[in-house]
């Protein structure tokens, strides 16, 4: 018989997995603490004692959001109400950024609020005026466990009944989460003035690579973004677990079981390497600042203070998950077009990523192939003293063109690990940071996942990409 001590510690397991990826906005500070409000269009009804955030107008403003409990490949979106206004057709009227990645490191634990995710993005914040706007953050649930069958598609219930999606006959998806906070803008335009506001004009001026395709046919099915379009599992990324700004993002999760954590090591395909200089990963405005904080437990009104230890340095063999590509530089070779570093056939899978681990099979007869290639001529010696492994290709130097992938050598000294914090936290009353003495922090560790791997055999685990958030941590190749 099972005691209930037992049946205490079983139900502490199981309550967390029946509720999935709780979330909430950090900076602009929200109405609530609620991390796992269903109903919407906000999280908690507005609060007139909570002062608006000053936003910046027609700028690139960084946001912040913590994750209570995780769910793979569970998209974001944000959107900015009318003056005043917080109703469901107010946030459809304009919206500023979707398909924004989960993160796929994330593993907080529920109970401890200090250990809550933190991520990031920056969005492009409109030249309006409102003096008590909001701000909405939702995030869907987008898998078997919430009413999402595998390879299908869910609408958001709010863009829905305001017919602002491509599909209507979508049904809508059950679980979604939702937080507001409010916030004001002095720029020149009343916000209440603008019907629909240009969300394509923003997604323009960030380059967001998770926007409308025009060629459909061009994209992979479960890529086709769609605003308030969501597939099954369809939005993952990988951050970076210090400044928690986007590194890459990746197609949807494909066989995965778990409808909490599926390990970035084994099930990330990488879609985009996100460019150190992106708009959208840059620490903009006042609330970047919350990047080099300690994670805080709520208090309605308050910011995190205390800073954290932003030099721990992430040790971990940036080769270990690459292993699992080693198929495609070992008999994948003779599959590999020199020119253009593409595989084919039986070795096309290595194309979701192996280029970015080049660096770990230096050895290789066909290491340098294609754009991600070497630019020291010492290298290109090498690989032609091996021509001979694969004649198909003989007599091809590899490209000389540097790329996001190629081994130039350039320092990346974490090098807005700081964000200018002590800049950008200007003395906005009442959201001005009290900052506390420094404290040190145990930096979260990344488990580089070895994988046996036939070296006949391209039946490999398709997220090697994520190699190269290591590299470029690390900043051992690049």
């Amino acid at each position: 018989m099972m005691t209930i001590k037992a049946i205490s510690l079983l139900s502490s397991y199981l309550i967390p997995t029946l509720t999935y990826a709780h979330s909430r906005l950090e900076c602009p500070p929200p109405r609530s603490g609620k991390t796992g409000e269903k109903t919407g269009p906000c999280d908690a009804p507005d609060d007139l004692t909570l002062a608006p955030y000053p936003l910046i107008p027609n700028a690139f403003n960084t946001i912040t959001w913590l994750e209570s409990i995780p769910h793979p490949g569970a998209p974001g979106r944000l959107a900015l109400s009318r003056d005043g206004d917080d109703s469901t057709d107010s946030f459809e009227s304009c919206i500023l950024l979707d398909h924004i990645p989960h993160d796929e490191n994330s593993r907080p634990n529920y109970g401890d609020a200090s250990s809550w995710h933190r991520s990031s993005i920056t969005v492009f914040i409109p030249d309006v005026k409102c003096e008590r706007c909001h701000l909405q953050f939702i995030t869907v649930m987008s898998d078997e466990g919430h009413g999402v069958p595998v390879d299908t598609s869910c609408v958001y219930a709010g863009a829905l009944s305001t017919g602002n999606v491509d599909d209507d006959s979508l049904p809508s998806c059950p679980a979604v989460y939702h937080s507001c906070s409010p916030v004001s803008i002095d720029g020149s335009v009343p916000r209440n003035d603008i019907d629909t506001c240009d969300t394509d004009m923003f997604e323009e001026k960030l380059n967001w690579p998770m926007k409308p395709a025009i060629d459909m046919d061009l994209v992979e099915d479960g890529s086709k973004y769609a605003r308030s379009t969501y597939f099954y599992k369809g939005d993952p990324g990988v951050y970076n677990l210090t400044d928690s700004r986007m590194e890459m993002t990746g197609y949807p999760i494909k066989d995965c079981p778990s409808m909490q954590f599926c390990d970035p090591a084994v099930y990330f395909r990488m879609s985009n390497m996100v460019p150190e200089d992106a708009s959208y990963r840059a620490m903009e405005g006042t609330c970047s600042a919350m990047v080099t904080m300690e994670v805080e437990p709520f208090v309605l009104g308050q910011l995190p203070s205390t800073p954290k230890d932003m030099s721990a340095e992430v040790e971990a063999d940036p080769c270990a998950i690459c292993e699992q590509m080693k198929p495609c530089y070992t008999d994948g070779c003779v599959l590999r077009d020199a020119v253009s570093g593409n595989w084919s056939g039986l070795a096309s899978e290595c194309n979701t990523g192996a280029a970015f681990c080049e660096q770990c099979f230096a050895e290789s007869a066909c290491y340098g192939y294609g754009p991600f290639g070497s630019v020291e001529e010492d290298t290109t010696e090498e690989k032609d003293d091996n021509a001979d492994v694969n004649e198909p290709v003989e007599d091809t130097t590899p490209g000389a063109d540097m790329s996001a992938g190629s081994v130039e050598e350039e320092t990346t000294e974490e090098k807005d690990d700081n964000a200018n914090a002590d800049e950008s936290v200007e003395d906005t009353a009442p959201y001005a940071l009290n900052v506390s003495d420094p404290s040190t922090n145990d930096e979260e560790d990344i488990a580089a996942t070895e994988e046996d791997v036939n070296s006949a055999s391209f039946r490999m685990q398709p997220a090697a990409a994520a190699c190269f958030i290591l590299f470029w941590n690390a900043a051992l190749f690049l």
